[in-house]
């Protein structure tokens, strides 16, 4: 049967339009003039005498927009829309094209890191694929433009850096800096710290000014100096009563730039502490537990890793891992990338890392802000390979 896609009609009659190979779109021949645009049909149906398509391309993108506005959750209702994809295309830009909609998609997005791959493999089956999806991320009024201004807002907002490494863990140490001054903190001492930032600070020096031998002060036993290899991390054991923890820091104080450049670094104690903050942020317990963070004496302070350390044959392929022992890792956006079994524990059957290393971070909600995240060797950057390798990931 030849396929409808409209009909023109007046008060006194109506005519059915329809050719072999072509459709056409007819005017409404009743006194309004309006056009009525039905859809491609697979029949037509006699109703009340006039026929009308049965069975359409979907509602249209106002229609949609405006089931959007008034929805509860944005996702659920874009799974269910019924629409062509170049016009679900036209509805995602206009989502992010509105200041007020935009912000609502976002906060729904990233509010769970545990749906990003779900939602990216929603929308890119109701868009028409990789490359239209591409295309919405990154041209203007697509959802990198609308993610920006968010970041702009969540920055101006934050008041404890906990408030933007909560979204991701990719800050840059400048903006950080800009935003909570040349001594901000990440996480609280430990309670058997006398004397708060300032007693460890001073736990820190002696540890930094200390020959390479372990030695004990002041109740506290420090573990033997070990440097960090071409991170240029060192590490100390520290015991403070009963508690015991990890001390990790950059060597290099003495020079604010240098300090800063070093912090850069993919495999920073600063990276570190981002990564392992936003995990524990996110109820991950893939990570080492990150007690206090440091920016002045760039340090911190870990809850030493209970566990042994797994043999080479279960860890030589660091995908396979992922996919497996850290599975739980990825859910979030993390993806653990150094193949050192010294880096790992198993523990009671659980296999965690007790430094994360050159990690990636990669979340398609989640690109990369000039100015405020870095992206190497995280693949959430601006560009189209990154936003390519987000999209690959999450099916």
């Amino acid at each position: 049967m030849p396929q409808v896609t409209a009909i023109s009609m007046n008060s006194s009659s109506y005519t059915k339009n329809n050719t072999k190979n072509n459709n056409k779109v007819l005017t409404n021949s009743m006194s309004v003039g309006t056009k009525i645009i039905l859809g491609t049909s697979l029949s037509a149906m006699a109703v009340g005498g006039i026929y009308i398509a049965s069975k359409g391309r979907g509602i249209s993108v106002d229609k949609a927009f405006q089931q959007i506005q008034n929805a509860s959750s944005y996702m659920e209702t874009l799974k269910n829309i019924k629409m062509q994809p170049k016009n679900f295309k036209q509805l995602m830009f206009r989502i992010t094209s509105d200041e007020k909609m935009s912000k609502k998609f976002i906060k729904e997005v990233i509010s769970n890191p545990r749906k990003s791959k779900e939602n990216v493999r929603i929308l890119n089956k109701k868009i028409g694929g990789d490359k239209e999806l591409m295309d919405w991320m990154l041209r203007p009024n697509g959802y990198q433009e609308a993610y920006y201004k968010h970041t702009k807002k969540l920055y101006n907002d934050a008041n404890h850096p906990d408030d933007l490494i909560k979204t991701s863990p990719n800050w840059n140490i400048w903006k950080l800096k800009d935003k909570f001054g040349d001594d901000f903190t990440i996480g609280q001492p430990p309670k058997e710290i006398t004397g708060g930032v300032d007693g460890y600070r001073n736990i820190f020096y002696q540890a930094l000014s200390n020959s390479n031998a372990g030695f004990e002060s002041g109740g506290m036993k420090f573990g033997e100096y070990i440097g960090g290899g071409l991170s240029g991390k060192a590490i100390r054991k520290v015991e403070i009563g009963d508690k015991k923890y990890i001390m990790k820091f950059q060597p290099e104080l003495s020079n604010q730039n240098l300090k800063d450049d070093i912090s850069m670094k993919s495999d920073s104690t600063f990276i570190n502490a981002q990564i392992d903050r936003y995990l524990e942020l996110n109820e991950s317990n893939k990570g080492p537990k990150l007690v206090f963070f440091d920016y002045k004496t760039n340090s911190s302070l870990y809850e030493l890793t209970e566990g042994v350390a797994p043999n080479k044959n279960e860890i030589n392929d660091i995908l396979e891992l992922n996919k497996t022992s850290l599975k739980g890792l990825n859910d979030v956006g993390i993806y653990y990338n150094d193949v050192n079994t010294g880096n790992f524990r198993i523990n009671d059957n659980n296999m965690s890392f007790i430094d994360s290393g050159e990690s990636s971070f990669v979340d398609f909600f989640k690109p990369g802000v000039a100015g405020y995240h870095f992206t190497l060797p995280n693949l959430n950057g601006r560009s189209i390979s990154d936003t390519a390798a987000a999209i690959n990931l999450a099916k």
